[in-house]
């Protein structure tokens, strides 16, 4: 077996396969340091960049000593793939094939997505959107602590929220509205404050005829962000308010405001 059959997830708990069969990477920290190298496959990871991204700016005493025992522990957990880590003067490599990281598949899509969108396809963008969102099994690097995964947790949080906002979008745009209402609704009580989502269900609401419903997100967003934040609502939420005012006839204007 070669080292080109290892694929790599880190969009949920940290685990690697090799043909069918799923090695066991070991303890927490080794299956850290195994996330880091996966994380940036094929670049040389150096020494005091594991140590920074493990265990932060107050390591232990013996962490280099640590890196060692970590790396002959996964080596022999991949077996016939082991060749795949390598050594380097100062650092460490995992060797991945193209498409072996569900990180770099799921970003791929997304930005095939976002070209599609661009292109005006909407139903494109929501099918590619749709196949790399299936990829995810929960929180990135699931279960692991430390600098490196902290990070690359939020930021691929961040592209997941964002891709299914697309999805939203292209739910919009192809006229899945009673849809779109329901997972923008879903998804606002985890993101209260993330007003491109409020904007999204206006128009939905609005879109399904629910025009009353539509202006009472904007009131109440707008009410929340003055009270608890000080400011006043985004571009996204007011642009989203003048679409919902200029599609009502002026009695209905009148009475919703």
């Amino acid at each position: 077996m070669c080292s080109d059959e290892l694929r790599v997830s880190v969009l949920g708990p940290v685990r690697a396969w090799l043909g069918e069969v799923e090695p066991a990477l070991g303890p927490t920290r080794r299956r850290t340091v195994f996330a880091v190298l996966a994380g940036r496959a094929n670049q040389v990871v150096s020494r005091d960049e594991l140590v920074d991204g493990v265990w932060g700016d107050e390591p232990p005493m013996g962490a280099v000593g640590s890196l060692h025992t970590y790396m002959s522990g996964l080596r022999r957990a991949l077996g016939p793939a082991r060749d795949a880590l390598v050594s380097r003067p100062g650092g460490y490599l995992l060797r991945l094939a193209e498409a072996a990281l569900d990180a770099e598949v799921f970003e791929r899509g997304r930005a095939e997505a976002q070209r599609l969108v661009a292109a005006g396809d909407w139903s494109g963008a929501r099918d590619a959107v749709d196949a790399v969102l299936g990829l995810w099994q929960g929180s990135a690097y699931s279960g692991l602590s430390g600098p490196y995964a902290e990070q690359e947790r939020r930021r691929l949080g961040e592209l997941r929220l964002s891709a299914v906002e697309l999805r939203c979008r292209a739910g919009l745009e192809l006229g899945q509205h009673v849809e779109v209402v329901a997972e923008v609704t879903a998804l606002l009580v985890e993101h209260p404050w993330h007003e491109s989502l409020r904007a999204l269900l206006m128009l939905a609401l609005h879109r399904s005829g629910r025009d009353g419903e539509a202006l009472e997100v904007f009131r109440a967003a707008r009410r929340a962000l003055i009270e608890q934040q000080g400011i006043e609502p985004g571009p996204a939420l007011r642009d989203a308010h003048r679409v919902v005012l200029a599609e009502l006839s002026p009695r209905r204007v009148a009475r919703a405001c």
